[in-house]
């Protein structure tokens, strides 16, 4: 009896093992499956859109509070003075083309963030990314942003910046503009920007010269505007450089494309 039990005891055990061998085997099987070769049902193509798409991991985003500045530059002192003059004379010699400046990157609702969604999206047109490939590129453009907007104004409300036209009320501003409804320090503009900045030119490295130069517009722009000192800038590009690094740097455990060359465009197509 005791025999009979041990032996359908050992039976069962060599099913079980079989039985998880086979399961082994047909996941190998499937993750060895070379992308374009026929599986499933049928469907094969020759350069295949996005086909590892499905295996992404999902992206973390840091924690945009936990991000810190140097305190700003007192109201009294010099580097306030010299910021201060510099937009005194912005002011006094703004030109039709300055004002065209300020209002590209000037919005009441969403500032300059809205723009950086649309230049995002005339990359991907211009590189006919795939749907899931546009897709990350776009959530990982706005994970950065959502993390700088929240890093910004984390610092703007704890060190309570005024604005130069609050130190200055007889600084001029353009016609139907008004000064945000938040602190100075860091600029937002200049942190979401360099933010999205860094983190486009990672993706796109080919078009890095043409990020870099639509930032540094969106900067000098809120100087143009008076509603911003050059170290409210010079703040706001280390913070969103940073906080982009950062975000890079978590990248790598996702699994996916990070980035792409003007001559390795993908054949995603449009469509889902």
């Amino acid at each position: 009896m005791k025999k009979t039990l041990l032996f359908s005891s050992f039976i069962c055990l060599i099913l079980v093992i079989v039985g998880c061998n086979k399961e082994n085997l047909k996941e190998v099987n499937k993750k060895e499956a070379i992308p374009g070769e026929e599986q499933g049902l049928g469907w094969k193509h020759d350069n295949p859109a996005a086909p590892t798409a499905g295996e992404w991991k999902p992206i973390n985003f840091p924690d945009g509070s936990k991000y810190s500045l140097e305190t700003p530059p007192a109201n009294d002192s010099d580097i306030t003075k010299k910021d201060l003059e510099e937009l005194r004379q912005l002011a006094e010699n703004r030109t039709e083309e300055d004002i065209k400046i300020i209002n590209r990157w000037a919005g009441e609702i969403t500032g300059p963030n809205t723009r950086w969604a649309a230049v995002t999206e005339e990359i991907l047109k211009k590189y006919t990314l795939a749907p899931p490939e546009a897709a990350k590129v776009h959530h990982i453009v706005s994970g950065t942003i959502y993390t700088a907007s929240v890093a910004a104004f984390h610092e703007k409300y704890r060190y309570l910046r005024p604005r130069p036209t609050h130190l200055d009320p007889n600084l001029q501003l353009i016609e139907n503009f008004s000064v945000p409804a938040h602190p100075a320090y860091p600029s937002a503009h200049a942190t979401t920007g360099w933010a999205a900045c860094t983190i486009l030119s990672y993706i796109f490295p080919d078009e890095k010269e043409t990020f870099i130069a639509m930032v540094n517009e969106s900067d000098l722009s809120r100087k143009l505007a008076g509603v911003h000192f050059e170290s409210d800038n010079i703040a706001g590009r280390k913070l969103g450089k940073q906080i982009a690094e950062d975000i890079i740097e978590g990248l790598k455990d996702v699994q996916a494309p990070l980035y792409y060359e003007e001559h390795q465009q993908s054949a995603g197509g449009t469509g889902h």
